[in-house]
């Protein structure tokens, strides 16, 4: 099922929740900072031992997990839409993270997600080209509890009124 409001990422109850993360592991700003001051320097310090582990940056479309420190869920799902701090996002990163995501979520046996509106902070992309492929990668999903929150409710909004419209188309 596919929940769609506003609110803060940082407040949802879930098993996990999915940062807009770059691939080298800094939680700056945007959601990465609010995850950072909600949860604890842990997350930061998880995410940086993962890169670590990896053996550099994790590249685009890619998710690294960690713990979720003081968040009120259990895992924070980094979805890598640019791999170093302040470059663009685009749209098939975009993608490809939430398609990942979603494997990774099952993997993990998550059943309730909260995701942000990816790439459409500092990664500069339109909330309205987002919203569209958001609609196109999880309004199908039904194996999941997902929930799109975004904070303005300018994502949200436009996520919304296309899922109701392709609603609407389907009839």
């Amino acid at each position: 099922m596919l929940t769609v409001r506003q609110a803060d990422l940082t407040t949802i109850e879930a098993d996990a929740i999915v940062n807009a993360a770059n691939g080298v592991g800094t939680l700056g700003g945007g959601v990465a900072g609010a995850i950072r001051r909600a949860g604890g320097q842990i997350i930061e310090a998880e995410a940086l031992q993962r890169v670590r582990e990896h053996g550099g940056p994790f590249p685009r479309g890619s998710v690294y997990v960690t713990g979720a420190g003081r968040l009120p869920a259990k895992w924070v799902l980094h979805a890598v839409t640019m791999v170093q701090p302040a470059e663009p996002a685009d749209l098939d990163s975009v993608r490809r993270c939430l398609q990942e995501v979603l494997r990774t979520a099952r993997r993990l046996g998550v059943r309730r997600l909260a995701l942000p509106a990816l790439g459409t902070g500092v990664g500069g992309l339109s909330k309205e080209d987002v919203a569209h492929v958001y609609a196109e990668e999880l309004r199908a999903v039904d194996d999941l509890d997902i929930i799109v929150c975004d904070i303005d409710g300018v994502f949200t909004g436009a996520l919304s009124r296309i899922l109701r419209e392709l609603e609407q188309e389907g009839d």
